[in-house]
């Protein structure tokens, strides 16, 4: 099962990416859709989980999928750094 790396200080993250921008290595998504999913017993534990899919532009598929505590873990983090922000 994947992790999940969160950032709470993410303005500037992903320098390795610099280099990277305006070519073939990034595709950037602004306007496209994330589909989320919570999947009942995507654990082998039986617990519940969820898959967060992306259509590429090119017609590829990218499916990630974590625990649902990971997943609602790192909401509520950031939930409360930026709960003022958000009201």
């Amino acid at each position: 099962m994947n992790i999940i790396k969160l950032n709470l200080e993410g303005d500037g993250c992903w320098n390795d990416l610099k280099d990277k921008i305006n070519t073939d290595q990034i595709i950037w998504m602004k306007d496209g859709v994330i589909h989320i999913a919570a999947l009942s017993k995507g654990m082998k534990s039986g617990k519940p989980s969820i898959s967060i899919r992306l259509n590429l532009p090119d017609g590829r598929v990218v499916v990630a999928e974590t625990s649902m505590q990971l997943f609602l873990t790192a909401a509520a983090a950031m939930n409360i750094k930026y709960e003022k922000e958000l009201q």
